[in-house]
């Protein structure tokens, strides 16, 4: 071939490659140049709608208190942080071995009910230690994915297939389906609450716009579902985990974690309303961190109207009172 056609061909390519680009540029439009109606549309994909704080809780109690421990093992690191080695295996294996019956052992301690998420690949590495759960009838367990994908590297079918192929397994190993969607890493694409309310979910625990429970709007509608609402400053991942590959070093002491736990706690109490805790195995579950967790748990139930419950207790409840009112 000679070198002018060599040419033509390149020319052709680069032609195509800069028009790619400028149609792409054109669809996304930088955010200063959004109209206010461009936000709207926007935002409202997913928005906080009636606060759902009963008037009281369960027997005239202050406070509802739910714990709930994202059992994510070898998951975690392999579906959403892609870690494959040998190394962050055996952090995720700490949560099935050595953190899940520390954890087991204080609920027993203190007769709480708490709430577990757990995916479904965790129920196919760790089927021994998830029995060790479902012993426990008044624990609760959750719909927490199937090996704990991002959900935004999904497309919306992909989305339902795989939680469909995790609904199987959690069905086959529970008995029964979940009431409770927790996303991996409490994010959502634009489709995640459509396939969460076809699939029959009572409550989505994912999101954060307020403390408080909350029904759900997709769209600018309501949804049906009801949130229970998660925070970072409740989460241990973010005090107290290390991954190199992430750039995430947290590494806080107990005695600092519990005065954030303690003082939100004592927040949740003073406007009588909801507080949420979530931690995971392989991360509280270390010796120092459960002795802090037990602390907060004996201060808690030092103080009268406390009512620890699981995540579907707490929605049945609000979903109760609210069609009451």
């Amino acid at each position: 071939m000679r070198w002018s056609n060599w040419m033509k061909i390149v020319l052709v390519l680069v032609s195509c490659v800069v028009g790619g680009a400028a149609a792409g540029a054109e669809q996304d439009k930088p955010l200063w140049q959004w109209t206010p109606e461009e936000m709207k549309e926007h935002v409202k994909t997913v928005r906080s709608g009636r606060d759902l704080t009963p008037e009281q809780w369960p027997e005239g109690a202050k406070v509802a208190v739910s714990i709930s421990f994202d059992f994510d093992t070898e998951p975690v690191w392999l579906g959403f942080q892609g870690n494959r080695s040998p190394s962050y295996m055996s952090r995720g294996e700490y949560g099935a071995r050595a953190g899940l019956p520390r954890i087991l052992k204080l609920l027993d301690k203190h007769d709480i009910p708490a709430t577990f998420f757990i995916p479904a690949a965790t129920m196919v590495l760790h089927p021994a230690a998830v029995q060790t759960i479902l012993d426990r009838p008044q624990h609760e367990i959750g719909f927490h994915s199937y090996i704990h994908e991002s959900p935004l590297s999904l497309s919306e079918d992909q989305e339902r297939e795989v939680y469909a192929r995790a609904m199987d397994i959690f069905v086959e190993t529970v008995g029964k389906r979940p009431v409770g969607f927790r996303s991996a890493a409490w994010d959502l694409t634009p489709a995640t609450i459509k396939i969460v309310k076809d699939m029959g979910f009572l409550y989505d625990s994912s999101m954060m716009a307020d403390d408080r429970p909350y029904s759900l709007l997709a769209d600018g509608q309501e949804s049906g579902l009801i949130e229970l609402p998660v925070e970072w400053i409740l989460d241990d991942w973010p005090y107290f985990q290390l991954s190199w590959g992430s750039q995430h070093v947290g590494l806080r002491t107990a005695d600092e974690v519990y005065s954030i736990w303690a003082a939100e706690f004592d927040g949740a109490y003073e406007e009588g309303s909801l507080y949420m805790l979530v931690t995971h195995p392989q991360v509280i579950g270390h010796r120092y961190r459960m002795q802090m967790l037990e602390r907060l748990v004996t201060y808690m139930k030092s103080k009268p109207g406390v009512w620890f419950a699981t995540h579907e207790q707490i929605a049945r409840y609000v979903q109760e009172q609210a069609a009451e009112q």
